[in-house]
């Protein structure tokens, strides 16, 4: 074990946060299998139209990329931070990126919003502004702490 694994220790903030995000994260990976493996009870259940069905239907394959990394990139960011590894704060970042650009695209050039609606659209921005909080707490965490 080195010196900057001996400077971050676990502390009730760091396991309330991954704790959190496990959480969060988890129902993004739930909601990414049932998705794209086009599961029409899921579709079903969250009562979708076919528009909805349609926009996911026919993703991009760099749409489908960004989201990948988001939500299993979310993961791994959780798990380096359980194992204190500092390249837990890339992975947030790679995470946090991808996001922003899924984002910027598809509210952007594909409708979002008006496709899939104003509660899933906000949940997403959420999302977006929780995980730059995790890039900034890990910032903290791993950076700051080598200073």
């Amino acid at each position: 074990m080195n010196n900057k694994e001996k400077k971050i220790r676990y502390s009730w903030h760091l396991l309330l946060i991954v704790t959190v995000f496990l959480f969060l994260y988890g129902i993004a990976v739930y909601d990414y299998i049932m998705t794209v493996s086009h599961n029409q009870g899921y579709f079903e259940y969250l009562r979708y139209n076919q528009t909805v069905i349609d926009y996911f239907t026919n993703y991009p394959l760099v749409l489908l990329i960004f989201w990948t990394i988001n939500v299993f990139g979310g993961i791994g960011t959780l798990l380096l931070m359980l194992m204190r590894k500092e390249i837990a704060f890339y992975f947030s970042v790679a995470a946090f990126v991808s996001m922003f650009l899924l984002a910027v695209i598809t509210f952007g050039f594909r409708d979002r919003w008006n496709v899939i609606g104003a509660k899933a659209s906000a949940i997403d921005i959420l999302m977006l502004i929780l995980t730059l909080g995790l890039c900034i707490y890990n910032y903290f965490l791993f950076k700051k702490s080598d200073k």
